[in-house]
């Protein structure tokens, strides 16, 4: 079929309750880059713990987003997307407070409080879009939504190092806990309650997490699943390996600092390209394309491991089809779940983030000691599995709101289009 159906009415504005989300996503953008900078240097530094526990910590919080995401999909069904969101929020504020405490014990509790608070707006922030947005404009809102973390940090990071080497810590938790109550704030005040469907407040949160199984057996939702997976496993590698790699290959930091900058901007410019392209031609063309650029990049990395040039090449569009196939999954998730669950399914994804990253920086571990392309080609052979997960999620029927299965009906879609 062309393109899974929409499975909500969206409003009908161009850009409407979006806006603030966009705005939100800047600011928090900020916040987050800075913590994850900046954490590891504060408890080397000013607590005088070793590495190995400074990723603990960092790995803590990871877990803890593992753990928020089932807690807080459930939430979104509940509460709504807005309410999860401003709790996911706070999480900021409480990652930041680490760099005003010298208490290690409590740095610790605080970093994996944030963790639980962070993944909730994760979850909130894409389950607020999908209501948001129309649904033919989706693509191009999501791609918009995930620049948000991209450039705020990247416009606000080189003034904060400013600020950390002149005033120290203090002022910088200072200034990065103003910021997060005060976008908290804002966000309570400029986002709309967005719902569409009948409310779920009348469920108690132990109904929905009891659900979660009813959801993931449902075939679109798991094959979605893979199509989460799958090539998020490929970046778990390729995080670890690429940044070693181009190290061992060049001995040179700054060739490292280059392919990361190139690979952000030319992602974010495909991002939005691709966003655009979906909501045109449908999602499925964008995303097998992206899974094909994707399977020919790490082809290419497995056999060209020991040259250089190979990263800059087939590692930064290995890393512009994997920001578009994020940029994709928030419109996969919007045509396949209704209002009522879509909480719970990003949920459910969100842990599979998780598990793929953990998998694919394990596994890539352990392939690379045996040959340097090796992980690439077993990511290679992971995302055709993907393609295939792809093509049988759209040989599915359309499913309306109500859950009855049927076509579109073609007046309708073409006057969203319009």
């Amino acid at each position: 079929m062309a393109a899974l159906q929409h499975r909500r009415v969206a409003p009908e504005g161009r850009w409407g309750p979006v806006l603030p989300l966009l705005i939100v996503q800047l600011l928090i953008g900020i916040a987050l880059t800075a913590n994850r900078s900046f954490f590891p240097v504060f408890v080397s530094e000013r607590l005088g713990y070793a590495t190995v526990f400074v990723s603990s910590l960092v790995a803590t919080q990871q877990v803890a987003g593992m753990i928020s995401a089932l807690i807080g999909g459930s939430l979104c069904d509940v509460l709504g997307p807005k309410r999860t969101l401003l709790v996911g929020l706070l999480g900021y504020g409480l990652g930041s407070l680490t760099f005003l405490i010298g208490e290690p014990w409590l740095v610790a509790v605080l970093w994996a409080c944030s963790g639980l608070a962070m993944g909730m707006h994760t979850l909130g922030g894409m389950a607020y879009l999908m209501e948001a947005a129309s649904p033919r404009r989706l693509g191009t809102f999501s791609a918009l939504y995930n620049w948000g973390i991209t450039i705020g940090g990247a416009l606000a990071s080189p003034m904060l190092g400013v600020v950390l080497d002149r005033r120290g810590f203090g002022t910088l938790g200072a200034v990065l806990v103003t910021l997060a109550v005060a976008t908290t704030c804002g966000a309570a005040v400029a986002l709309s309650s967005v719902r569409s469907g009948r409310s779920n407040q009348t469920r108690h949160l132990g109904q929905t997490l009891l659900s979660y199984r009813t959801i993931i057996r449902r075939p679109p939702i798991a094959l979605l699943g893979l199509l989460r997976f799958l090539p998020t496993c490929y970046w778990g590698m390729a995080g670890v390996l690429i940044p070693l790699l181009i190290n061992r290959l060049a001995s040179s930091k700054t060739t490292i600092a280059w392919f990361a900058a190139t690979s952000q901007v030319l992602a974010a410019l495909s991002q939005f390209a691709v966003g655009r392209a979906a909501d045109r031609w449908g999602r499925k063309a964008p995303t097998i394309v992206a899974l094909g650029v994707l399977v020919g990049s790490c082809l290419g990395m497995a056999v060209f491991a020991d040259r250089l040039w190979s990263f800059f090449t087939f590692g930064v569009t290995a890393t512009m089809a994997a920001w578009s196939l994020s940029t994709l999954m928030i419109c996969l998730v919007a045509d396949t779940s209704s209002s009522e669950e879509r909480g719970r399914v990003l949920g459910m994804l969100h842990v599979l983030w998780n598990l793929a990253m953990i998998t694919g920086s394990l596994l890539g571990g352990i392939l690379v000691e045996v040959a340097a392309g090796l992980p690439f080609l077993a990511a290679a052979a992971l995302n055709v599995a993907a393609i295939g997960a792809v093509l049988a999620l759209f040989r599915m029927p359309r499913v309306s709101e109500t859950g009855m299965i049927g076509p579109v009906s073609a007046s309708a879609a073409e006057s969203d289009a319009r």
